[in-house]
């Protein structure tokens, strides 16, 4: 079995550099270098991001053994989280792919933990409980894009829903783990919060780069579940069980050029 934990940047190379080494060296077991790889996207970023990963020597030993796997998408000026995300998807090699935000620790043994649910249960997808306020709060504050489920589910699903209606901060992933639940995968909610540990930044950060149309609306909306309440939650999660089950039916997900940059890609280097 193997695990693909795929990542997204746009701007927020400040953030990787602190979390992607530290989560590199929790999870790869050298003597099993095939059970899992990172699959890192630049969607775009202005930053030093393709520099930094092709050059520092922290990340060398990863990229030629082909666990950390990079590549570049230009020409885009804002951050789309849903098609960001279904393209990093669709590069993972692996047979269960799980989101990673730039900003999140993954903690030592996640990868195992994973391992373990879905060797019992395929089925499964596992990501944080909604109703749970704490994430909502100090250093687990935006774990809630971490989810995991099979690849060939994920594809099943039509990946993250890149219709209009997910513009900025909207919770495409919220949505894709209803959709999940209405397809009868079987939820499992990650109660460690060894597992959730997250950077620590505002959350203008969190949208600055985003196509939202409204930039303080967006931040209002982001700390209406600052976990001090549940009625916002809980109307925000019940909201997303209207949706269709399958996203983006007859369009492509995750289209566009993308360019495998560094050692990471054997055989290939453009699609």
């Amino acid at each position: 079995m193997k695990i693909s934990l795929c990542t997204t940047c746009m701007g927020r190379a400040h953030h990787l550099k602190q979390t992607l080494p530290r989560n590199l060296a929790d999870s790869v077991d050298w003597a099993r270098p095939d059970a899992v790889e990172f699959v890192v996207l630049d969607y775009s970023s202005p930053d030093d991001l393709a520099e930094w990963i092709t050059s520092d020597p922290t990340l060398q030993p990863y990229l030629d053994a082909g666990i950390l796997k990079f590549a570049r998408s230009e020409g885009h000026t804002r951050f789309r989280h849903s098609h960001a995300k279904n393209m990093a998807h669709a590069l993972a090699t692996g047979d269960f792919v799980c989101n990673v935000d730039a900003d999140n620790f993954v903690g030592f043994g996640f990868v195992e933990y994973l391992r373990a649910i879905f060797t019992h249960r395929p089925n499964a997808i596992v990501a944080t409980n909604r109703l749970d306020n704490r994430l909502n709060l100090g250093v687990h504050k935006g774990s809630m894009g971490r989810i995991a489920l099979s690849k060939a589910n994920f594809d099943l699903l039509g990946g993250y829903d890149e219709s209009a209606r997910f513009k900025g901060w909207s919770g495409e992933d919220t949505d894709l783990l209803i959709r999940s639940l209405r397809m009868f995968l079987r939820p499992t909610f990650i109660r460690e919060r060894k597992f959730l540990r997250v950077v620590q930044h505002t959350d203008l950060d969190r949208v600055s780069l985003t196509e939202c149309e409204d930039l303080a609306a967006d931040i209002a909306k982001i700390e209406s579940l600052d976990g001090t309440a549940m009625r916002p939650i809980l109307k925000y999660v019940v909201g997303r069980a209207v949706a269709p089950r399958i996203a983006n039916r007859g369009t492509p997900i995750g289209a566009g050029r993308v360019e495998r940059l560094g050692d990471g890609w054997p055989g290939e280097r453009s699609a």
